[in-house]
């Protein structure tokens, strides 16, 4: 029987490999630096903490968080701090990290950046643009605790789509890149729910919510940004 996750053109190998350049790209890193220094918003961080982890000086630090920062960054009085719903997209899913409730933005693979970083657990809510059904995940920095529907995935284009994310980031900012990219690859209630996403992305997948997690690409994140970040220390 056909299994729609992996009707397409390149083996999961390959398709993973591609999805590493990620790590090597200093936006990215930035983006989620400030998520985990600031625990999604939960407090502002200083400027030179920031500088630290980049090994720049202060004011480069500053002016790539006002660049790469997640959505809703700002960097004023030697501060950084995050808000969400500060954001010029329109929220996609919701979050809660303890007692705080706020709309996010990104990418569906994003997710997988960000929720290892955020202490002590993160939940999530989406609702599936193809069937209705509300999404609920929650994880923990080391695991994924929940998934409901179990049957809900990730989508991710092919590994040459991150030449139109890097280029929208070359001719703009992390605002532009969400707007014009990460809007692109969203949560579905199941691999069957995402069947006509899979046909206008040539290429893509989709991974069941658990298999993501443990994606070569997201296992390296994890261990490159708790190393960076001093998460477990």
């Amino acid at each position: 029987m056909s299994n729609v996750e992996h009707d397409n053109d390149a083996s999961v190998a390959d398709f993973t490999t591609g999805w590493r350049r990620i790590e090597d790209w200093e936006r990215v890193t930035v983006t989620y630096a400030v998520i985990g220094l600031t625990n999604f918003g939960e407090k502002p961080v200083q400027s030179t903490h920031l500088a630290e982890v980049l090994g720049r000086p202060v004011g480069e630090a500053e002016a790539l968080a006002r660049r790469w920062g997640w959505p809703g960054t700002r960097v004023e009085d030697g501060l950084i701090s995050v808000d969400p719903e500060r954001a010029r997209s329109a929220p996609r899913r919701h979050a809660q990290v303890g007692q705080r409730r706020f709309g996010v933005t990104g990418c569906g693979p994003d997710i997988f950046l960000y929720a290892p970083l955020v202490r002590p657990s993160l939940a999530l809510e989406e609702t599936c643009t193809t069937t209705g059904t509300p999404i609920r995940i929650v994880f923990t920095p080391s695991r994924v605790e929940r998934v409901d529907p179990s049957s809900a995935v990730v989508a991710m284009s092919h590994p040459r789509e991150l030449d139109k994310a890097e280029a929208a980031g070359d001719a703009g900012d992390v605002e532009d890149v969400d707007a014009n990219v990460c809007v692109q690859w969203p949560l579905y209630s199941s691999a069957e729910a995402a069947r006509g996403w899979l046909a206008d992305h040539p290429g893509g997948r989709v991974f069941p919510i658990r298999e993501a997690w443990d994606l070569r690409p997201f296992q390296a994140w994890r261990d490159k940004m708790s190393a960076l970040l001093k998460l477990d220390n």
